[in-house]
């Protein structure tokens, strides 16, 4: 409830409240709004991981999205924008709002509220698929009004 609150509340200070359709990529042109040092890079497949899509630097206050990444969000690809939004998501939680990186050493579990990457997942998930907006509707318009895939159609109603 906190993350969907966190949600409501940038698409409020960004005045889209009653927006379907959350545009990441041009979110991201703001991300000095958000923290006057931080600056994502788009960068090419070489210079991240193998299967790194997009990474967050909270030391650096950098999120680096691969090129073909970036320019599917951009043009419309639903997982390639829930991509961006999940490493903005890291970075509003980790870099704005302070929230700690839950760890674990040994065999000891860490709640899921706890888990940076949940909290990331859940948050962009909110950004993009707001849960008032989309009461009543099916995944099929989910998909095709917020811009997101199936996949993150399907799991967003699934938890209103």
């Amino acid at each position: 409830m906190d993350l969907r609150r966190l949600a409501k509340k940038i698409r409020e200070m960004l005045d889209l409240k009653n927006e379907l359709y959350f545009p990441i990529t041009e979110v991201l042109e703001m991300l000095h709004l958000f923290d006057e040092d931080a600056h994502f890079e788009i960068v090419s497949a070489d210079e991240l991981e193998e299967n790194e899509h997009a990474v967050t630097d909270i030391t650096t206050k950098t999120i680096k999205i691969r090129e073909d990444v970036y320019d599917s969000a951009c043009n419309g690809g639903g997982r390639d924008r829930m991509t961006i939004a999940h490493e903005f998501a890291y970075f509003i939680t980790l870099c704005v709002c302070g929230f700690r990186l839950a760890r674990s050493f040994g065999d000891v579990d860490i709640p899921p509220y706890r888990d940076p990457e949940w909290q990331a997942k859940c948050l962009a998930g909110e950004l993009m698929i707001d849960s008032d907006l989309v009461k009543g509707m099916s995944w099929s318009e989910v998909t095709e009004q917020c811009g997101v895939s199936y996949d993150a159609a399907k799991l967003q109603l699934s938890k209103i």
